[in-house]
């Protein structure tokens, strides 16, 4: 199969060379795509419609290796019953994808199976073969459907849901749908729509609500198995079943009529969740300095497009995970001698790296960056870190420190005028 070096403006041979700065540079430019995309689609038009109507919702549990459904075979020119499998990863899914590949010699796109990794596959869960047949042809990596222990590795339930907003209907989708796959679920709920009403009808499919399980492709895509076909768990005929399901939760949604809970999810509750990750025992703060102290100070004058930098004697990140506030605060001095926030850990400009210097210890050490954007408003700034520590006699404790001033002023062009004078 055909891959070009650039995929919606993004050109993933870039992506690939520096593998150390792949994910930075590999978010800025997907972001920056996107960015353009859909600032394109909504600040560019004019065009603005008020939704107004009743609000609807319908929700449903489905066992997806349970479901059947009609499917038209292009080659047989016949309509077939086909079925939802076991859950189960394909040899591809190893593989990775263009932009982040797996490891060992797996290749997107196979499709007959290898005894060696077929035996390692057999220690964890061995498929039927009924799972092989149903899957074909995406040989099976991972029999998840079949894997229990400590508990389901992949669900077999799933979460499906309707809303309908005035002529706005969002359907809630239980994992990732591909752009044709998105694009058949949305005709076919539209259809729906127009057979019940005259109205337009504007259909978003909004993925990930309440369970994840992994990719629906369509059944053509099924068929290559590239990464996507192969993370398609519940086999080719995965969305065949989901646009069968949608549309009846579409039809129920318009006429008011309720619809079963289906069968009860399984409880997956935190108390019962395996965590591998070891919890923070304590924090020390390094030999004469207390938490929120500053040990590196930023540098006194920058220019816009320079980096500050500032390290702070830091506890752990998950003693607190600041969902709710930052880690790190640029703060601006205002005319009236208060400092005014400009930026925090939730900007791209800045980012923070935690490193412990003392495993007995406890010691840990914050390291903030701001890469000051060539439009900042000139003036004197300082970096605030937020955080929290964890008292060796227990305990979880707020603390915070901030840097010393520093000024942002002149410009690009100033610099170079700054370099002349000196050389005179």
């Amino acid at each position: 199969m055909f891959m070009p070096k650039k995929v919606d403006a993004v050109d993933y041979g870039i992506l690939n060379r520096k593998p150390e700065d792949r994910e930075e540079e590999k978010s800025h430019l997907i972001g920056k795509a996107e960015k353009v995309t859909i600032g394109n689609r909504l600040w560019e038009s004019n065009e603005r419609v008020e939704v107004i109507g009743p609000v609807r919702v319908v929700h449903q549990y489905i066992n997806m290796p349970e479901q059947s459904a009609e499917f038209y075979n292009e080659t047989t020119k016949k309509v077939e019953e086909v079925r939802g499998c076991v859950p189960a990863m394909g040899y591809s899914f190893a593989a990775g994808t263009t932009d982040g590949p797996g490891s060992f010699a797996f290749e997107q796109g196979t499709t007959t199976s290898n005894p060696l990794w077929n035996t390692v596959r057999n220690f964890l869960a061995a498929p039927t073969e009924d799972d092989i047949r149903c899957q074909s042809p995406k040989p099976i990596l991972l029999a998840t459907g079949r894997i229990k222990l400590p508990y389901q590795w992949q669900p077999k339930i799933v979460s499906t849901q309707v809303a309908i907003i005035g002529n706005i209907v969002i359907a809630g989708v239980p994992g990732e749908f591909t752009t044709m796959s998105g694009r058949r679920l949305r005709e076919s709920i539209r259809k729906v729509m127009s057979d019940a009403s005259d109205d337009e009808t504007s259909v978003i499919v909004a993925g990930l609500c309440n369970t994840y399980s992994d990719y629906i492709t369509t059944p053509e895509e099924y068929q290559l198995q590239r990464y996507e076909g192969a993370s398609t768990i519940y086999g080719p005929h995965t969305l065949t079943i989901y646009l069968k399901q949608y549309q009846e939760l579409a039809k129920a949604a318009i006429q008011n009529k309720p619809v079963s809970p289906g069968p009860p999810a399984p409880e997956l509750l935190q108390s019962n969740l395996i965590i591998l990750v070891p919890p923070v025992l304590y924090d020390t703060p390094r030999w004469g300095y207390n938490f929120g102290d500053v040990i590196q100070q930023p540098q006194k004058v920058a220019l816009p497009g320079d980096t500050i930098i500032a390290i702070f004697v830091a506890g752990h990140p998950r003693n607190n995970l600041m969902t709710e506030s930052t880690f790190l605060t640029v703060e601006q001095l205002g005319d009236d001698e208060v400092w005014i926030p400009v930026a925090t850990d939730a900007d791209w400009e800045t980012k923070f790296q935690w490193k412990r210097t003392s495993m007995i210890l406890g010691s840990s050490q914050m390291t903030i960056t701001w890469k000051i954007p060539q439009d900042v408003k000139l003036g004197e700034y300082r970096i605030r870190h937020n955080g929290y520590y964890r008292y060796v006699l227990g305990g979880v404790y707020p603390y915070y420190g901030v840097t010393n001033h520093f000024q942002v002023s002149f410009g690009v062009s100033s610099r170079k005028y700054i370099c002349l004078l000196l050389y005179i």
